[in-house]
């Protein structure tokens, strides 16, 4: 296939316009591209052309088409369009703003239960569908999991998916699928069954608790023969115990005693998370014939960082941001005790009513106020969720302002932005009042835009700054008393 130059881009069959490369395999390559006949962002994965050529892949390649074609659901990326000719083969899909699960797992580390949950509910939703065309994806992995920036995830890359009934492409024992997350009759040769499925999902389960896969070894081998006789190592006590209970059913070595589908762990991941917020559990009958449970969008800050990789970052003064306390990591000394007589303004948090002041702020009122500016551009929300803004020292120009900052309370971590500021312990945060008492000049804040953003402290604590800005475009100087 032709490489792209800035003068002459590539366009295949005459109307895909290759833009932008966004990933690349051992059978290819997979654009971002624009369906010029149509107008719109797609995307598009393109076949090296030994592979191309080969009839045995290239019927496995229209195998993944029609078996992604087949499922209409929003948890499966969407196919439009398939083409196997001169110019090699290719197949356009729908474009997702977002980024493997595997490469937020490598980022962060691991996830806290509850955005484990409601991440890994989602993929057992779509595998649920899937399994409902008669499909088996036979590959599930972080890899093959799209998180967009509102959190939700989308199934894909369905290259070795298989329908029930139809004829293997891979000689007889072959292993099909990637090692580590193989369950333990597809590593003895055995056909995969939804609940190969099933496995496969428990073990990118485990790993978003934990950090780490449940097997590991000298080499995939060793590791996928470990599965055959050994149990994963226990999750860490910092797991609750029925998440623990739900990912070690998934990860039965015997078939039979493992969920008994993808909408029946589904169903269970459900139910738990309900239970961990505390809110009543959802019922099964309310559910669609294809989705176990609909699910808020996940806040990209619900993540925990590991060990070994770099701690979010929380605004500081001086111009930069520094890295937030990780659980059991120093914080100052002040703490925020209720007044005698009041009702706590928000939720208690670890200290169980003495919370540690975040770096940059100072407590007033039941909430914090920042010590110095701090100014943010670069917002945006996609799907009405948003990505952590850019911070700006206060003389360079601007949009966004911290004026104020308090404790999120567990129940609102999971409603989207526009729905917080509707939470009663946001609204006390974020309006005109606080906003007039924390500014220099109060008059000129009048009107302004609210936003409150989330961000995570240590494993169970999140604050919310409340964000503010004119509404009417960038501006220099700050407004922060």
């Amino acid at each position: 296939m032709a490489a792209m130059t800035t003068t002459q881009p590539v366009r295949l069959n005459g109307r895909y316009r290759l833009d932008a490369r966004i990933g690349a395999g051992g059978m290819g390559e997979v654009w971002r591209a624009t369906d010029e006949l149509l107008g719109r962002t797609v995307a598009v994965k393109t076949v090296l052309p030994a592979l191309a050529d080969d009839a045995d892949f290239a019927r496995r390649f229209l195998a993944e088409a029609r078996s992604m074609a087949g499922v209409h659901h929003r948890g499966v990326v969407a196919i439009h369009d398939l083409y196997h000719g001169p110019e090699g083969a290719f197949l356009v899909m729908e474009f997702v703003d977002g980024e493997p699960l595997s490469q937020v797992l490598t980022r962060y580390g691991r996830l806290a239960a509850p955005p484990a949950l409601h991440l890994v509910g989602q993929a057992a939703d779509a595998l649920h569908a899937v399994h409902g065309r008669g499909i088996v994806h036979r590959d599930v992995k972080p890899g093959n999991m799209l998180v967009r920036p509102d959190g939700t995830l989308l199934l894909t890359d369905f290259g070795i998916a298989r329908r029930d009934g139809a004829t293997a492409l891979t000689a007889t024992g072959a292993v099909i699928g990637t090692l580590s997350y193989l369950a333990p009759e597809q590593v003895l040769g055995h056909p995969a069954t939804a609940r190969s499925d099933v496995y496969a999902l428990g073990v990118v389960a485990y790993e978003c608790l934990s950090g780490r896969r449940p097997f590991t070894a000298e080499n995939p081998f060793a590791a996928a023969m470990m599965r055959l006789s050994q149990a994963p190592p226990p999750l860490g006590p910092d797991v609750p115990a029925p998440v623990v209970a739900l990912v070690e059913r998934a990860l039965a070595v015997e078939p039979g005693d493992r969920w008994a589908s993808a909408a029946a762990f589904g169903s269970a991941i459900a139910q738990v998370a309900a239970a961990l917020r505390g809110v009543p559990a959802p019922s099964p009958d309310a559910a669609a014939p294809t989705v176990v449970q609909p699910r808020t969008p996940l806040s990209a800050t619900l993540v925990e960082p590991g060990r070994n990789t770099p701690t979010p970052t929380t605004p500081h003064p001086g111009g930069s941001a520094v890295a937030t306390p990780h659980q059991g990591g120093a914080t100052q000394a002040t703490v925020l005790t209720p007044r005698p007589g009041s009702a706590p303004q928000f939720a208690p948090g670890p200290a169980q009513g003495a919370l540690p002041v975040p770096p940059g702020f100072r407590s007033r009122d039941g909430h914090y106020v920042p010590v110095e500016p701090m100014c943010w551009g670069g917002l945006v929300i996609p799907g009405g969720l948003g990505r952590t803004p850019r911070r700006y020292p206060p003389h360079e120009e601007h949009y966004w302002e911290t004026f104020a900052a308090a404790e999120l309370p567990e129940e609102a971590v999971y409603l989207r932005q526009e729905e917080l500021l509707g939470h009663r312990v946001v609204a006390a945060v974020c309006n005109a009042r606080v906003l007039a008492s924390c500014s220099r000049d109060p008059a000129r804040t009048v009107g302004w835009e609210l936003e409150p953003w989330p961000v995570q402290l240590g494993r169970d604590r999140w604050i919310f700054h409340c964000l503010a800005g004119p509404g009417t475009g960038e501006w220099l100087g700050s407004q922060f008393a």
